[in-house]
Formats: C-alpha cells, sequence, structure tokens
C-alpha cells in the first residue's frame, strides 16, 4: 500500500517537516543553557521596535519561527517578524461591534502552526496561513461560551491551550468551565467555576494536561483536576489575594512554578500541594495591569500604571526596571503598560504601552541567539 504523500521520504512535505524537526532542536540547543544567566542579568537590550499602527492589546511570540502575533483593541491582528522589524500580514478576526479579542494563541508549533485567537462573544477562531495576508485562511470558528453573564467589569474570554492532548479549557463570564476538544470541536466537560465572581486567567500543567488553575475577579484561585467527576473537580481554593487577578501561569519548564499575581501589585509564587504561598512579593504599589511568566527561565514581568515594566526572578528580587518608547510629550500616567509577552524559549520580553501603537522587545544580556 503506497503510503500518504507527507509520510513519504523524498517528497517535499516530507522535507519540510524534517527541517523544522532540526531547526526546533537547534532553537532548544541553542537557548537552553541561557536559562541560567536569566536570573540575574539584566533585561535592557533592545532588539526590535515596530509602530502597529494600533493600540496592541494581546501578543504572543511563536515557539520556533521569527512571529510575534499582535491582537489590537478591537478585530485586527498583525504578524511581525521580530528579527526584521517587518510587518508580515495583516487581517481581521471579524467581530461583531462592542467584542474584542480577547486571547491570541500559536498552535502546532512544532510543525505547520496555526493561530488561534479568542473574543469576548465567546468565539474560537483558528486560522491557517497567519503570516501571509494573502492567503490567510479561517479553518475553523465556533461559539466555545454561551450565555455570557453581563458584569459591571467584564473578563470576556480566557482559555488554555493543551497542546499535547489538543485540548482547551475555556472560562470567563460564565459559571463554568469548558473543556474543549480542538480537532472535533467537541466540549468534553463542563466543569462549575464554584463562584459567582468571573474568571480571568487559566493555566494548565502542558506535561500531563490534568491540573489546571483558575484565577478569579474576587482574588480567589482555585485548583481543578480534570481526572475527578465535575463536581468533584475542585481539589484547592486559596484566597490569599485581595483583588482582581492579573494572571495566574503554571510554568512549561524550570521548576514548574505557578506565579499569580492581583491588581494591588502582589506575586504569590506556589506549590499546589501547599495551603500558603512559598513565596510573597510586592512588585509594584501601584496597579499591576499585566504579569507574564517565562516558560522556562526563572523570571516573570510586571507591567504597572507609571510605565515601569519590572522584571523579577523567582527569589523575589528585581532584575531591573524598563521604560519602554512612549511618544514625546507623553505622560507615564497617560502611558501604562498595556501587554507583555514572554518568548517561549529564547529570553526575550515584548511590551506594548497604552495611548499608541508601538511594541519594544527586550533581550537578556546572555541571549546572543536572539538575533541569530
Amino acid at each position: 500500500m503506497k503510503p500518504n504523500e507527507p509520510d513519504e521520504p523524498g517528497s517535499d512535505d516530507y522535507n519540510e517537516r524534517l527541517w523544522r524537526r532540526g531547526r526546533n532542536e537547534r532553537t532548544l540547543a541553542t537557548t537552553q543553557p541561557l536559562k541560567g544567566l536569566a536570573g540575574s542579568k539584566p533585561w535592557n537590550i533592545p532588539t526590535a521596535f515596530f509602530n502597529n499602527g494600533s493600540q496592541p492589546m494581546k501578543m504572543c511570540f511563536h515557539q520556533f519561527e521569527d512571529h510575534l502575533a499582535i491582537a489590537d483593541d478591537r478585530d485586527s491582528i498583525s504578524i511581525w517578524n521580530w528579527q526584521t522589524s517587518a510587518r508580515l500580514s495583516r487581517f481581521s478576526n471579524s467581530n461583531p461591534n462592542g467584542s474584542r479579542i480577547n486571547e491570541a494563541r500559536f498552535i502546532n508549533e512544532d510543525d505547520q502552526a496555526l493561530l488561534m485567537t479568542g473574543s469576548s462573544d465567546g468565539v474560537i477562531k483558528i486560522f491557517r496561513n497567519y503570516e501571509s495576508e494573502k492567503n490567510v485562511e479561517l479553518v475553523s470558528a465556533f461559539r466555545a461560551l454561551t450565555d455570557l453573564v453581563p458584569s459591571t467589569k467584564n473578563a470576556g474570554l480566557v482559555l488554555d491551550w493543551q497542546q499535547g492532548q489538543g485540548k482547551f479549557l475555556v472560562a470567563g463570564d460564565v459559571k463554568v468551565i469548558r473543556v474543549w476538544n480542538a480537532a472535533t470541536e467537541i466540549c468534553t466537560n463542563d466543569i462549575p467555576a464554584r463562584s459567582g465572581s468571573c474568571i480571568t486567567s487559566l493555566t494548565s500543567d502542558q506535561v500531563a494536561g490534568n491540573v489546571f488553575c483558575a484565577g478569579y475577579g474576587d482574588g480567589a484561585i482555585r485548583i481543578f483536576d480534570t481526572r475527578e467527576k465535575p463536581q468533584l473537580a475542585m481539589v484547592k481554593c486559596w484566597r490569599k489575594h485581595k483583588q482582581w487577578i492579573t494572571n495566574v501561569h503554571m510554568q512549561r519548564g524550570g521548576f514548574r512554578e505557578l506565579v499569580s499575581g492581583s491588581r494591588n501589585g502582589e506575586v504569590k509564587l506556589w506549590d499546589i500541594r501547599k495551603d500558603d504561598p512559598v513565596r510573597e512579593i510586592v512588585a509594584t504599589t501601584d496597579t499591576m495591569r499585566t504579569l507574564s511568566v517565562h516558560e522556562h527561565a526563572p523570571v516573570f514581568a510586571t507591567g504597572s500604571d507609571t510605565h515601569a515594566l519590572t522584571v523579577f526572578n523567582v527569589n523575589g528580587h528585581p532584575i531591573n526596571t524598563i521604560h519602554p518608547y512612549a511618544p514625546f510629550l507623553t505622560s507615564p500616567k497617560s502611558s501604562p503598560i498595556a501587554c507583555t509577552a514572554f518568548h517561549p524559549h529564547r529570553m526575550m520580553l515584548a511590551a506594548g504601552s497604552l495611548g499608541h501603537g508601538h511594541v519594544n522587545v527586550f533581550t537578556c544580556v546572555g541571549d546572543g541567539a536572539a538575533k541569530g
């Protein structure tokens, strides 16, 4: 029986896949030794700078391609090459009026990547050929959340992608957390959120994919285990934060810390087996708008209302503070940090501010691979 064309040695698809595998392995080999430097060296070397043309609100790096996806405060998505600071494409997510993009993620990054977006109307969309403005193609679109509950302060839609299982978790202004199978577009689990407050952030263990964590608008953090029945899935609840959870994130590599941060500037590191945080850090005395955690290096970054971007190591020590570009005569109070994102492997950090469309990319001193 003749094998399928993509699996046949010598075919174009097979050679491309082989080349991508080699490239991915080279990226990992060059970036892994830099993890030790990231927690002590300053993250202040400007690597890229570009004008997105619209307000950046969500950003994500591709693991292996030189791609940075930026979603604005409406319905546009821009794909940039951070090596050359050139925009590769820009297309519309086609949101209805009054909604905006809440999440943007690359999926299937080790092969032919797709771009997944989630918007505040509860709709998930997946795009192919996202880096080509002429060839971008909508692969799938479906409503992952229904019956959104209106509130005075909306979280919209939050999601977390589990590459190993091909599933994603979706929550937000609803009373449940839904587990979706991406291939079949079927909801496989409805887990009660166990709170009257909205869910503001989701993160999960990327190794086994059974345990995930949700942050809430009232400051609570709950741990769930999908191996249990939905009514019994919540296995732990912390109420150490007192304000809106800005972000919770469980590292893929490193020591797999769980990091949480709230609007009042408090950051806590957790061991999910314990009742109290392992470490508590006051990252800022101003409103903390963003919290990003590197997937493999022992660092995280916070963005505040005063246009300050501060990088910390997991011991709680501040490494350095950066003030990204702001237009001439712009007050720091009118240009708070709007979004931040770490590269999953490289020692790179991107940041965008409110009030203008500029994005800055910084690297750590030790990352000579960023421009390699």
